[in-house]
């Protein structure tokens, strides 16, 4: 699919390709391409669910979305996503997605609804005052000392050391 200044063939369904009954697909990676290679195959390629194959290296598949409790670490988490106003093609491909929490919702619709219900977003990144902007413009100047503080209590753990 691709977007031509918000006309209609945004939103036209595709032809079935020809010979897509006898193609399968194998992609290697869970991450959000991944998966958004697989969804575009069944939704637009039209495509057997059961003929694009997925391969993951490490034990969970998420990619750079993951967010795991590691034994020895803690908690950590890679990467987040936010769904901001330039992720169009992320919102094509949502709407079209069941969503688990709300049978009768797409994921955008579940996302856009939880937003609305609430909100959690903030423009600054440092608070003074219990929420008030700080406005250290994204300079933090933070000492070496603190930078560990900060990583030390990035990776504890729930049981004492």
């Amino acid at each position: 699919m691709y977007y031509s200044s918000g006309n209609y063939e945004a939103f036209a369904h595709p032809a079935k390709p020809e010979g897509i009954e006898n193609k399968s697909a194998y992609l290697i990676g869970t991450g959000l391409a991944g998966l958004s290679a697989a969804c575009y195959l069944v939704r637009d390629a039209q495509m057997d669910g059961s003929r694009v194959h997925l391969f993951e290296r490490d034990a969970e598949p998420g990619g750079a979305c993951d967010g795991w409790d590691y034994p020895q670490i803690g908690f950590t988490m890679r990467g987040e996503r936010e769904m901001d106003n330039p992720f169009e093609v992320m919102w094509d491909l949502f709407r079209s997605i069941p969503s688990i929490e709300d049978e009768s919702m797409s994921v955008l619709d579940y996302y856009y609804q939880l937003n609305k219900r609430d909100p959690n977003y903030s423009l600054c990144r440092a608070t003074l005052n219990q929420g008030e902007d700080a406005n250290l413009e994204n300079k933090f100047n933070l000492s070496d000392k603190a930078c560990l503080e900060i990583m030390t209590l990035f990776f504890h753990t729930r049981k004492p050391a």
